[in-house]
């Protein structure tokens, strides 16, 4: 239920998923699209002199245009609130991703840094230092893509980065010893210490520096010296020490950072900080919009080019969203009665005790009802408002017992015999016996290890081979990421559960065929083709599992395919897009050539 007015028939709130000091983050419906987004609500009152923070972070957004800094969609201020529309990330924080694996593997590390220099290395390029960088303002969205977030503390120096900065900020297990010591210091230097942190974090699980006491914590800093586990890579190590310098001339540069070695490592890309966000309005998002809204492409292609961050401005994003996911563009006022900005002649008179004149002037206004897509005027219907409930749900889960109806006095009670027992009846009753036995059976199964479950894909015997395309990676969370983006940039939605991709695809993707939904598993290979020593042992294939050193000695990545519902000929489709991505979408460690091959 929405507590504000100025998001009546915009948003429609859900729970709260973030809370600090003076303000909470609601998870939130955009009624015209049906997509979820984040709104970030601020109290002017309790943030006090801190209020002009949070202009310099509106500022800050509205320029930001990446694929992992959160995108900014809407702002809305009022007398007493700010209301700050920003993208959901479902995520959650990448500091609750440490600490739910205890430490990430060097690939899966690898991966994140990429992208976090990438972030970094953008701002940079606008001329614009973070300054508190940290896993807590990090988050991740359902493909593991990660989002920089927080940019209260962000600074943009008149002259430049090459400019000094003189304001110490940020937490003080990530600052930098210049920063300790109260002296000017430069944003991109300050930056990349933190950024040395967070590699640690990432690979150890823990900090380099860090204790109770704070004055032990900024000796420790000063001093720079801090353990090095021993299952950490040398290539690491020296990645991190080429940060983590106490004399910041010595740092390494962001730049240097782009084509590091060990960033590159098994992709052989440089990592890449330009947006790839066009400047230009999608043609085909405006079109929807107009035609829905009935008015003028032009004036609302003039409209959105102003960048207003205002209702249009999220919808054309979120529309340009799901264009880029390869979904179809579709707005929903009816469902759930948004009211859309219309273009009305206002007319206004205005008399002198000689003449009348009459002034007509066009303005957006927000009508009280909706434009259907013919441009009929409809009034909102109230009762498609009330979300639609299921009696049998309300029956169940209600702790107040239904009424029953007493017979009157002087109606004799009589039993029903079995064959007038209702049919209904009968069904219910089998049922709860049903579902007793369901949970028994469930108490007396033993449940898989979640080691087993999360941590390492499955290995398949000789037996089990059949819908399965091989590869030549034998990193199976770099084959996972890799082809959930490629088929993300099909069209393709999937959702990630262990190393076991579940996808669907929506009719409209295929004009001719119907939808269908698939699942993908990634699973290790028996030896196909390698000498005999390096067969796995029965053992082995009977648990279906291998432990670190057989997944080392063994050979390569597969990935499993079942249909479980839908068109067969548009799962048809989805194997030849898969069997296309693994042709020429992942890299060997050793060669620049295709690793993967056609399916057995």
């Amino acid at each position: 239920m929405v507590k504000f007015n100025v998001l009546k028939g915009l948003y429609e709130t859900e729970k709260t998923i973030g809370c600090g000091g003076f303000a909470k983050v609601k998870l939130a419906t955009h009624l015209a699209t049906g997509e979820k987004v984040a709104i970030k609500i601020m109290d002017k009152k309790m943030m006090g002199d801190d209020l002009h923070r949070v202009t310099l972070e509106l500022d800050a957004l509205k320029t930001f245009r990446h694929d992992n800094i959160c995108q900014l969609y809407q702002v809305i201020e009022t007398e007493t609130h700010f209301f700050i529309v920003m993208e959901y990330c479902s995520g959650g924080e990448l500091f609750d991703h440490i600490v739910e694996k205890n430490r990430l593997t060097e690939s899966e590390s690898r991966g994140f840094f990429r992208q976090i220099v990438s972030a970094v290395a953008y701002l940079h390029s606008l001329g614009y230092a973070h300054r508190d960088l940290k896993p807590e303002n990090v988050l991740l969205d359902k493909h593991q893509n990660l989002k920089l977030i927080d940019f209260g503390l962000c600074a943009k120096p008149d002259g430049g980065m090459q400019s000094p900065l003189f304001t110490s900020c940020g937490s003080p297990t990530y600052a930098a010893p210049e920063l300790i010591l109260g002296q000017q210091y430069f944003g991109q230097e300050v930056d990349v210490w933190a950024m040395g942190v967070l590699l640690y974090a990432l690979l150890v699980g823990s900090l380099p520096f860090d204790d109770l006491n704070v004055n032990n914590l900024y000796k420790k800093i000063l001093n720079g010296h801090y353990e090095e586990p021993a299952f950490i890579s040398k290539e690491s190590k020296k990645l991190i020490r080429s940060m983590l310098q106490i004399e910041p001339s010595k740092r390494i540069k962001i730049s240097q950072l782009l084509n590091h070695p060990w960033l590159t490592l098994g992709i052989f890309d440089p990592v890449n900080y330009k947006t790839k966000t066009k400047k230009d309005l999608d043609r085909t998002c405006v079109q929807t919009m107009s035609k829905f809204m009935n008015i003028d492409e032009n004036s609302l292609k003039l409209e959105l080019s102003e960048w207003l961050w205002d209702y249009n401005t999220v919808t054309y994003l979120l529309l340009l969203n799901r264009k880029t996911r390869g979904q179809s563009l579709r707005l929903y006022p009816a469902a759930y009665g948004w009211k859309f900005p219309v273009l009305v002649e206002l007319t206004a008179n205005h008399s002198t005790p000689n003449n009348k004149q009459t002034r007509t002037r066009r303005k957006f206004v927000r009508s009280p009802g909706y434009l259907s897509p013919t441009g009929q005027f409809l009034e909102p219907d109230r009762k498609a408002l009330k979300r639609p409930r299921s009696p049998a749900l309300l029956d169940e889960a209600s702790p107040v017992p239904s009424k029953k109806l007493t017979p009157a006095k002087g109606t004799p009670l009589k039993t029903p015999d079995r064959n007038e027992t209702p049919s209904s009846a009968r069904k219910l009753l089998l049922g709860s016996i049903e579902r007793s036995l369901h949970k028994m059976r469930h108490a007396l199964t033993p449940k898989k290890p979640l080691d087993s479950i999360n941590n390492s894909p499955i290995m398949l015997n000789n037996k089990n081979l059949c819908n399965v395309s091989t590869t030549q990676c034998k990193d199976p969370e770099l084959v996972i990421t890799e082809l959930s983006r490629g088929l993300e940039k099909k069209g393709i939605n999937c959702t990630r559960k262990g190393f076991t991709l579940k996808g669907s695809f929506e009719p409209a993707v295929f004009h001719r065929l119907g939808g269908c939904s698939f699942e993908l598993e990634i699973c290790f290979l028996p030896n196909l083709g390698l000498p005999d020593c390096l067969t796995p042992t029965k053992s082995i294939l009977k648990h279906s599992i291998l432990n670190k050193e057989s997944i080392e000695s063994n050979g390569f990545v597969g990935i499993r395919r079942k249909r479980l519902k839908g068109d067969s000929w548009c799962y048809k489709k989805v194997c030849e897009q898969v069997l296309a991505l693994t042709c020429t979408g992942f890299i060997n460690n050793n060669s620049k050539e295709s690793v993967l091959e056609s399916s057995v």
